[in-house]
């Protein structure tokens, strides 16, 4: 499952996270295009969602 490498959140396919970028981490300029923002990037946020998921990943010990 492909991650945003931005804000840490998962994606089912590659194409739902090429549309994810586009949306969510990027400006329109005019007559230029799209450029990516660095205002929208989360990197905090994603530590922390990963620790998350390392955290419901790991299963104990059944004892």
């Amino acid at each position: 499952m492909p991650e945003c490498q931005y804000c840490g959140k998962w994606f089912r396919t590659k194409r739902g996270l090429k549309q994810h970028i586009t949306k969510a981490h990027t400006t329109e300029i005019p007559f230029s295009g799209r450029v990516l923002d660095p205002t929208t990037f989360d990197f905090l946020g994603a530590m922390e969602r990963r620790e998350e998921r390392r955290k419901r990943r790991k299963k104990g010990p059944l004892w």
